[in-house]
Order: structure tokens, then sequence, then C-alpha cells
């Protein structure tokens, strides 16, 4: 069986986003004597985490008045390290799925006092459902536009009760866990799994998180498959390392502030893995929250699925992860067709990343024609494999090689394609909406361009690009 600390390490390479490195400091930890007084720094605002901590007192906090462990419900729980102690912070009454402000079921966080005290974006007071990030038609809240249901095969699953149209976000969910990937290599075992477990214990539901399944339960994402419910000391089932199996089988790696983390979300770990899903997961850190979006239409009674593996993974290669990390063997439609059907996927799969180069270097090599042949193909593959959440991105390559040689009908018609792809699924957050308009002055301005050649008696579709086009160009897409 793979180390603990393997298996985070691994999990945290395949994050769902990538963010930006945080712009606040943390200080310099420092240590008082005698040794076993290991402390940590932070910043102001005063409170428990924003001054001089030690691990005594951390330990022995439980007899401090409530009001000194703020942001957090709970005194921290600390166990000593090699460096700085490992503590969980705990806000039983942090945001739920779906919810704007006000109780959930919590978050626990793992990380050191360092970490957690300069580390804003950790700060459960800061969270906020930020709907002014989303269109309002293109949020699903209450009701939802699901159940939780026994799927064949796979135990629980996310099943549509009404149809839900592409681009709509099927679930907003706010991590109830969040784990630094680091500390299971620091600490043993045993704390590793006392960590885990006081972390759920204090949520303030922390059924919805320990009931969720483990291996050899059926969390058969696309069909499980495994070798049973016990590790190689044969105590997956005991009460300390229930949450230790729960992480592993159910956690997504995700960044904050440049820091790796795994993430439990709790209504998330319902959505099922399919190798060509109908929906996919977008992390917000900001927020610390993960949204489901339908990627196509999705009709009632149709399992809403999500992908665990990356997008340009052959089926061998996802199974080597899915086993890895996940520990099941996927059994989904593509993994369980022909061979023929198979190895037809993984032959265009591989395609995938060697046309994205090609493209970049033969638009770099000035040879637009053939970089635009070359981006077609690679959009009939990726629409093939269903592999179409980010179509967004890549839709912007012809449209500016399109306009390099002169062709602005077909530059307007992907431009448009990029904006209809952001725009159809609600606002992604500041980016988003900059990037929306940024958008619209630049289909004004090839609707201009277009209409003035037509009035030349030009067709719009051919044209020799012009001295100077492509540095213009470069400023105003």
């Amino acid at each position: 069986m793979p180390s603990l600390t393997a298996l985070f390490l691994s999990l945290a390479q395949l994050t769902v986003s990538l963010t930006q490195p945080s712009t606040s400091e943390s200080s310099p930890s420092s240590s008082s004597s005698p040794q076993s007084q290991v402390c940590g720094r932070g910043t102001s605002p005063p409170h428990l985490l924003r001054h001089p901590v030690c691990l005594d007192a951390l330990i022995s906090s439980s007899s401090s008045p409530p009001a000194s462990w703020t942001p957090w419900t709970h005194p921290p729980h600390c166990i000593p390290a090699s460096d700085e102690p490992w503590c969980v912070y705990t806000n039983a009454a942090a945001l739920g799925s779906d919810s704007g402000p006000g109780p959930g079921i919590g978050i626990s966080i793992i990380t050191t006092p360092d970490i957690a005290s300069s580390d804003p974006l950790l700060h459960p007071a800061q969270h906020r459902f930020h709907a002014p990030f989303f269109a309002p038609d293109k949020l699903y809240t209450d009701p939802r536009p699901y159940k939780v249901r026994d799927v064949p095969g796979k135990g629980k699953g996310a099943v549509a009760i009404r149809r839900i149209e592409k681009g709509r976000a099927v679930l907003v969910d706010y991590a109830s866990v969040l784990a630094a990937v680091e500390y299971p290599a620091d600490v043993l075992r045993e704390e590793v799994q006392e960590l885990l477990s006081i972390a759920a214990e204090r949520l303030g539901e922390p059924g919805k998180v320990t009931g969720l399944a483990r291996k050899g339960e059926g969390r058969a994402s696309a069909g499980l498959e495994d070798g049973g419910g016990e590790d190689a000391e044969g105590d997956m089932d005991s009460e300390a390392s229930v949450m230790e199996d729960v992480m592993l089988t159910n956690s997504f790696g995700v960044v904050i502030g440049g820091r790796e983390f795994m993430g439990l979300f709790s209504d998330l770990a319902r959505f099922n893995h399919d190798c060509k899903p109908n929906a996919f997961i977008h992390f917000s850190e900001t927020t610390l929250a993960m949204t489901v979006w339908a990627a196509r239409d999705i009709e009632p009674g149709e399992e809403i699925t999500i992908t665990y593996s990356a997008a340009g993974m052959t089926s061998k290669e996802r199974q080597q992860t899915l086993e890895k990390v996940w520990g099941f063997k996927c059994q989904c439609s593509l993994c369980t067709s022909s061979p023929e059907a198979l190895n037809a996927s993984d032959t265009r799969r591989a395609q995938i990343p060697s046309l994205r180069e090609e493209v970049v270097k033969l638009a770099q090599k000035g040879e637009f024609n053939k970089a635009i042949t070359a981006a077609e193909t690679l959009f009939s593959l990726v629409e093939e494999e269903g592999l179409t959440e980010q179509m967004g991105d890549m839709y912007e390559v012809p449209a500016r090689l399109y306009y390099h040689v002169g062709n602005l009908e077909k530059a307007l018609e992907y431009t448009l394609k990029v904006k209809h792809e952001i725009d159809g699924y609600g606002f992604p957050g500041k980016l988003g909406m900059e990037k929306l308009k940024m958008l619209k002055g630049v289909i004004a301005r090839i609707e201009r361009e277009l209409k003035d050649k037509k009035k030349r008696g030009g067709d719009g579709s051919q044209g020799e690009e012009k001295p100077g086009d492509q540095e213009e160009s470069k400023h105003t897409k």
C-alpha cells in the first residue's frame, strides 16, 4: 500500500485550480526557552493567531475564554513536529453549500500557526458567497437540480431531477476540511489520524463528513473495483482511521495562496468520476468554494459526473492515477468500451497536447494558415472526446490567427465563441468579468472592420495581412 504521504502528494499534483501566489507575508517563526516551547508569529489585527503563540499555550488553551479563539469556535488542537506544530483550526459555523453568509457545517484547517495567522485566505471570516460574480440565471441554489441517489455499481451519486442547461452552476460547495499536504510526513501516522478525526468531529455536522464513502464501500466513481476496506495494518475500520480513509477517498488537491492542500467538500464528494463527464469543477481560493458547472445539457434521470483525472491522460494513465490516488478502477462507458474504441480514444487524447504545441510553434513562425488547420484539428479531437470545459481559452487561438490572415468573418465567429463560453458559465470571478468587457470591445472592432471591408467590395473571408497587423493585434486582442 502506498504511504499516506505519497498519496497526499500525488493528490496535490492533481490540482483543480492554478492560483496566484499570496501577497501576504509571514514573519519568521521563533522559538523560546525551554525548547518545548514551539512558537509561531503572525501579523495584526490581534487574536490568538495574530501574535506569538507557543505550543504549550495552544495545547492548554481549552481553559481560556472562547473570545481568545477568534475566528475559531474551538481551541486549536496541536501536535508538536520537527519545526512548527501542526494544528487543527475549526470554525463550526462557517459556510456550507450554496449558502450566503450564515451557518454551515463549518470548516477545519490542518496547518501550522504561522500559515494560519499569515494567510488571509484561510481566515473563515473572509469567505462570503460572491453572488455578484455569478449571472443570476446561471446559479442553482434552492432547490438543487439533483438528488443523491443509489447508482447501480457506484454506491451513491448525484442524479439530475430536472433538465440542466449547459453552463448552469449545479452546486457551490465550501470546503469542510483542508489539510496541508506536507503534514503527514512530519508526524506519526496515529497523529495524522488524530488530527483528521478532531478536524471532523468539531464540525457543525460531522456526520456529513464521516458518513462519506470509504475505500471498499462501493464509492464507485464510475464503478468501483478495489481490494477491500482494510489497510496493511488491518485497522481501516477503526474509529481513528475513518477520517484518514474518507480523506483519501473523497478529497481533491487545491492551491491556496500558492500552498497545496487536500480539500474535502462534503457535497461534491457525492459526484462520481467519468472519463467523459457531463460537468466540470472550478475551485476559488477567494471563497474556498468548489463550483460544479454543467458542461453540456443534462437530462432528468441522468447522473451528473465530473472527472478526477487530467484531460490529456490515456486510459492506462487514468487507471493508474485513479487507483493510486482514489483507490478505484474506473468502469465508465469509455473505459469499458471495446479495445478498438478505447485505443482510438487514447490516440485522440495523445494527439491533443502535441497539437497544442504545434499550433503555438506554427504561429510563432508566422505560418498562420498551417496553425489554423492544426487548431481546427485540435478542436475536433477535443469535442469528440468530450473535453470541452476549457474551450473558451482554446477558441482565442484561431480568433487571433484568422484576424492575422484577414479572415474577419472567422475571426468574429471564434471571438463570439470565446464570449459565449465565458458568458455561458456565468461570471467566474473578477477576471471573467474583465475579460468579457475586453471581448465586447474586440467584437465591436471586428464588426466595424468587417462592415468597412464589405463596403469596399470584400466579403470579409479573405485578405492579406498588412504590415503592422501582427503587432497591432497583440495590443487589441
